[in-house]
This record gives C-alpha cells, sequence and structure tokens, in this order.
C-alpha cells in the first residue's frame, strides 16, 4: 500500500507542478515509483529499460524547459483532472480487473507487490493520464499526460504471462520518442510566445 500511496502521491505532485523542470523531475520519481511497484512482477532486464526510459524522458523534458521558470500553472485542471482521476480508477479496476482479489492480503509494507496493486497503479496512471489530457491546455501538460498513459501501459504489461522484453523495449521507445515530441511542441510552443 505503500508503494501505492507513492505513485499516487507523484503523480499528484507531477501534475500540480507549474514548471516544467519540476514537471520533469516529479515524472522521473512516477516512474521510480511504478518500477518498485512492479518489480517483483518483471525481470531485471525489464526494469532497466523501463527505467532509462524514464530517465531519458524526464531527462529530455528537464532540458527543453531551458530554465527553472518556464511552465504552465495548471490552475483549475488540476482539481478537475484529480477529480477525474480519482472517480475513474475505482471504476476501471471494477470493470477491466484480472486479479483475484480473494487470495489477496493487503498489508502496508509487502515484500512483493501483489497483481491487484500493479493494476491499481496501472489504472491510477491511465485515468491520471487521461484526465490531464482533456484538461491540457498547452504542449506541457499535453507531454504529461501523455507520458503517464505510457508508464500506465508499461505496468499493465508486467502483468501478462512470460517474458515482455520486446514488448517492453517497444513501448520504452514510444516513451522516448513521446518525450521528443513533446520537447519538440514546448519548444516551438516558447518560440511562438516569445
Amino acid at each position: 500500500m505503500v508503494l501505492l500511496a507513492g505513485v499516487a502521491l507523484t503523480t499528484l505532485i507531477a501534475n500540480s507542478a507549474a514548471r516544467l523542470r519540476a514537471m520533469a523531475v516529479a515524472f522521473l520519481a512516477v516512474s521510480i515509483a511504478a518500477n518498485a511497484i512492479a518489480a517483483g512482477a518483471t525481470t531485471i532486464a525489464q526494469l532497466a529499460v523501463l527505467a532509462a526510459a524514464g530517465l531519458a524522458a524526464s531527462g529530455i523534458l528537464f532540458v527543453a524547459a531551458r530554465d527553472g521558470d518556464y511552465g504552465e500553472d495548471p490552475e483549475w485542471r488540476l482539481w478537475v483532472a484529480t477529480l477525474i482521476a480519482a472517480v475513474a480508477t475505482p471504476a476501471a479496476f471494477v470493470s477491466f480487473r484480472s486479479a483475484d482479489l480473494s487470495a489477496t492480503s493487503l498489508a502496508a509494507f509487502m515484500p512483493v507487490p501483489s497483481e491487484v496493486l500493479v493494476e491499481v497503479a496501472a489504472f491510477w496512471l491511465l485515468s491520471s493520464g487521461t484526465a490531464i489530457l482533456v484538461t491540457a491546455r498547452s504542449a506541457v501538460r499535453t507531454s504529461l499526460g501523455a507520458l503517464l498513459l505510457l508508464t500506465g501501459v508499461q505496468l499493465l504489461v508486467r502483468l501478462a504471462p512470460g517474458p515482455q522484453l520486446e514488448l517492453t523495449i517497444g513501448i520504452a521507445w514510444v516513451e522516448v520518442v513521446v518525450a521528443l515530441v513533446g520537447a519538440f511542441l514546448i519548444v516551438n510552443e516558447r518560440a511562438v510566445r516569445e
């Protein structure tokens, strides 16, 4: 449960960040928390690929900011996105869960995260990413929403039976490409504003 709280808290911090550099660092924390929650459900190679992709994506956004002042104040969008994610996460879990709830005991600290926690974290990230995309006004928040969606997809892929290294590498590349496209849009948007 502590790991799940870490995913939720880091997502909310990333969503509430008004500066792009702070958002990039918070996304790196989201990526680390997501990797920690599913570490027991994947191989070391998959963890290494996803950690590298999270680091690269956050680094790309950090560099795209150019300085610590650039960003977008989320204003009311933070509350709307959080409300949408809070309503959509339990609805998605009830509708789409594949984990057996009867065999799961949830403790504050678990040595190996259960499939239930991985699914809840994935649905939270998918709901948060979708909500941020729905309420986004510029490329800054759009990039964050897309990266959160991909992180949620990465968690769901880990629940598939057998090793999924090829799919993990594909999703990691998509995450880096999304970060590059987001950085391109951010740089162009900033040039138009200036």
